[in-house]
């Protein structure tokens, strides 16, 4: 088993990341390095477009999968919490976790296997992999990407992104009037698949709803609306720009302070680091839009489905969900991205409907633009393989779900005949950062290692 001097393995391979890249280590630090290992252990490296295939050995058991979907480069920190050496990270602590397993099992394992090391993400990068046909040399598909622990998925829903585009008018105002800028930011927001139990608050939603109370206490127009950076994340800031009648400035300074003390109070459980601000800024090019623009807008922003959706009364799982992730205004329209995640698609079906006729309130149309079908193996075995090596390594079962994410690999192998599994590495969170322990990467590459040994006496029995 890895934990016998797996520590002190893992901890040389940190050691020499530190030398090599003193205090800036980061994700392609990690990336780096997995490619100089495959090198030294001779294993063949092909490029696919801007992902990496690396083939060890001559008769691969498994191909490990890992996407980073996040092209800005992510660092961390190696540092002692409670006793125990931990990866420290603010944010994709699993890619970081994930890379350190692929090292160790590129640099200590015995087996025959394959590693894909893909750039996608469903924004800006979304690669055809068409290529992955001829250079695939297994069925076992073993993605790391899971943001959960000590279980295992094997089933995967599908994902529509979608494009809803508000026309809006805009008009010449009669009066003389001041330029502010409404911000909401500091929310939990993060990754889309973390914590999807736990009830986070949706800035584009909440800083609408607050204009609005804002808008009706004293007589307000919008410019502009932006919010969230991510498809597939949370949005957590926002900002709003208006005018107001220049006579009006006081009322408005009034209302804004009693209003964001009720509003921060209010979200104190959900969202304790949120911050309200409001600041004069400079006239802007754009004309307000209109009361009937505005009104569209509103409509579809409190219509629209965004968050859970549908859960299994049985086991309390997130059948379908969905995020308004973001919004952006140009000057005949504002653009905002809606993203649907259904494990049914009946599921599916019910958000569309919800979707479509918040769009057609708001005369608009909700535009498909990405589409990535549910996943479900044909055969149980690896799952199999995996819930028997669980079971005689830690003496308990182990938990097999269905997943609304790590959908990364159903999405590289749609169109292919394999079987496609997906785990994570424990980690835990405070205030600021994300921390996993080594010894819980270890016991990761326990269950690995043991399912490798299993599929390869499996492989020698036939």
């Amino acid at each position: 088993m890895a934990n016998d001097n797996g520590k002190q393995k893992i901890n040389n391979y940190l050691n020499i990341l530190k030398e090599n890249f003193k205090e800036n280590i980061s994700v392609s630090s990690i990336i780096e390095k997995i490619l100089d290992t495959a090198m030294e252990k001779s294993c063949k490296l092909v490029l696919l477009e801007k992902s990496y295939y690396i083939q060890k050995g001559e008769d691969p058991l498994v191909l490990f999968h890992l996407n980073i979907d996040n092209e800005a480069d992510i660092t961390f920190n190696i540092s002692e919490i409670n006793n125990e050496e931990c990866i420290v990270s603010e944010n994709n602590i699993n890619i970081i976790s994930a890379g350190i397993l692929i090292n160790y099992l590129l640099m200590n394992s015995d087996a025959s296997f394959d590693v894909l090391l893909s750039n996608s993400n469903i924004q800006s990068n979304l690669e055809d992999y068409g290529e992955i046909r001829s250079t695939l040399r297994t069925k076992n598909i073993i993605n790391l990407n899971l943001r959960q622990a000590d279980l295992l998925a094997d089933e995967f829903s599908s994902l529509l992104l979608s494009l809803i585009t508000i026309p809006i008018d805009r008009y010449n105002p009669d009066y003389n009037c001041k330029t502010y800028r409404l911000s909401l930011c500091n929310l939990m927001g993060g990754h889309a698949g973390d914590n999807i139990n736990k009830v986070r608050k949706n800035s584009i939603k909440m800083i609408l709803g607050f204009f609005r109370k804002l808008k009706s206490t004293v007589d307000l127009e919008m410019l502009a609306l932006s919010g969230g950076d991510r498809y597939d994340h949370i949005p957590s800031f926002a900002d709003l720009e208006f005018i107001i009648n220049s006579d009006y400035e006081n009322e408005l300074l009034n209302a804004f302070e009693i209003l964001k003390n009720e509003a921060i109070e209010k979200n104190l459980r959900y969202e304790p680091d949120m911050k309200l601000n409001l600041e004069e800024i400079e006239s802007k090019y754009l004309r307000p839009i209109s009361t009937e623009s505005f009104n569209h807008l509103a409509s579809f922003i409190e219509l629209c489905p965004s968050g859970i959706f549908a859960v299994n009364s049985l086991d309390n799982q997130v059948i379908s969900s969905s995020n308004l992730s973001t919004a952006r205004t140009l000057k005949n329209s504002i653009n905002m991205i809606l993203v649907f995640r259904s494990l049914t698609e009946e599921g599916m079906r019910q958000m569309l409907e919800k979707g479509e006729l918040a769009a057609n309130i708001a005369k608009s149309i909700l535009d498909e633009k990405l589409f990535i079908p549910s996943w479900k193996n044909k055969e149980e075995d690896l799952t199999k393989i995996f819930m028997e090596s669980y079971e005689e390594l830690f003496g308990t079962d182990l938990e097999v779900v269905k997943t609304q994410y790590s959908l990364d690999s159903s999405m590289v192998f749609k169109n292919l005949n394999v079987k496609i599994v997906s785990l994570g590495v424990k980690y835990k969170q405070d205030d600021k950062y994300l921390y996993t322990q080594i010894g819980d990467i270890l016991r990761v590459i326990d269950l690995i290692e043991n399912v490798l040994n299993k599929l390869n006496e499996n492989k020698e029995k036939v």
